[in-house]
């Protein structure tokens, strides 16, 4: 705990509060300033994800070959000062490019962060300070959707998109103060696939995704499926329960990849997500109280799993690659975790086969730190 340490997660904090607090008014604001339906609305603001996702694997190289610390404040303050962009956009095309220039920012931002607090922590302790890194993300996820709903409807929407800006800022500031550790400098390396990737990192990466695909459309489905159930009003405390599960498993993860149990961990959290998937959809054939109990149990399980998974695949990327490519191994890592579809347990199971016959010998036999 040191104070660039400090400053560098807490600047985590705000650039993923201000995403959150954002993110559940959006559509509302479609619907009201553009009269866009739900379908409209939902492409709209998956070209966020889209444009996040594409730039990861060139801010890598950014990252890799230049100065580390003004790539992250550059994104930064693109990130903070487009949320006046949502203020200014007078129709809809104009909104779907800020959008889309936000997305980008955002991707950089995170790759950014993750890449510059993986060199400020100990080595020996990586682990465990990617674990506490990640619970601003955890934190901003529960806190900054309550604050943006809490604020529709008693402002006006620029007044909220300045609000959020303001708060955007303050995590600009801190970003500012960040100071790392001088780091060898490689000569610019021609371009070429390999650049924006790091070649042992491919099994992780498709481990990784295969599992996060199912996180992720439960994330965005739990809701609706607890209607269908009966048990509406349990969806937000599902929510609450997969927050806890993830607060509490992330430092607890740290510590114990930084004995070198990464392995172990992963054969555990793997598991772990193929019987909660399972679980889950079971729930409808359970009757009575014991419905909403089984339901609320795996939305606590399931958050500690991912809490276990989540640092235990940062710290994966960033020991296959030397420190000179910690760049690309963040964005691989961030890349395999933000690309999810809708699909369900079948994909956790491969993931816990693939990462038991191929990937976890093969980060034995290849790890580099």
């Amino acid at each position: 705990i040191t104070r660039d340490f400090c400053h560098v997660a807490a600047a985590n904090f705000f650039l993923f509060f201000s995403f959150y607090a954002l993110m559940p008014l959006l559509p509302f604001y479609l619907s009201e300033q553009f009269a866009a339906n739900g379908s409209v609305a939902g492409l709209v603001l998956s070209s966020y994800m889209a444009a996040c996702i594409v730039v990861r694997p060139f801010v890598g190289y950014l990252l890799d070959t230049f100065r580390r610390r003004p790539v992250y404040l550059l994104a930064y303050f693109c990130f903070a000062i487009l949320f006046c962009g949502y203020a200014v956009a007078t129709a809809l095309a104009l909104f779907v490019v800020i959008r889309m220039a936000h997305g980008l920012a955002f991707g950089a931002a995170t790759v950014s962060g993750t890449t510059l607090v993986s060199q400020i922590i100990p080595h020996s302790r990586l682990g465990e300070g990617l674990g506490i890194y990640g619970l601003a993300n955890t934190l901003s996820m529960c806190l900054g959707p309550m604050l943006g709903l809490a604020a529709y409807g008693r402002f006006s929407f620029d007044t909220i998109f300045v609000g959020i800006t303001v708060i955007a800022c303050c995590g600009l500031l801190l970003a500012s103060l960040v100071k790392i550790p001088a780091r060898e400098q490689k000569p610019q390396r021609k371009i070429t696939l390999s650049s924006f990737f790091i070649s042992s990192g491919w099994w992780a990466s498709l481990t990784q995704l295969l599992v996060f695909i199912p996180y992720g459309a439960t994330s965005a489905y739990i809701a609706v499926y607890a209607k269908e159930l009966g048990i509406g009003n349990y969806g937000g405390l599902y929510f609450t329960l997969m927050a806890i599960g993830l607060a509490v498993s992330r430092p607890i993860a740290g510590k114990k990849v930084d004995k070198g149990m990464i392995t172990r961990l992963l054969g555990f959290g793997l598991t772990m997500a193929s019987v909660t998937y399972f679980l889950l959809s079971y729930v409808g054939n359970i009757t009575g109280t014991g419905r909403v109990a089984i339901f609320l149990i795996i939305g606590l399980m399931q958050g500690f799993t991912y809490g276990l998974l989540h640092p235990s695949f940062n710290t994966l990327f960033v020991k296959l690659a030397p420190q000179s490519r910690r760049g690309a191994a963040t964005s691989m890592f961030l890349t395999s975790n933000d690309i999810m579809y809708r699909l369900g347990a079948v994909l956790s199971l491969l993931s816990l086969l693939l990462f038991l016959l191929k990937t976890k010998s093969h980060y034995l036999k290849n790890k580099i730190n």
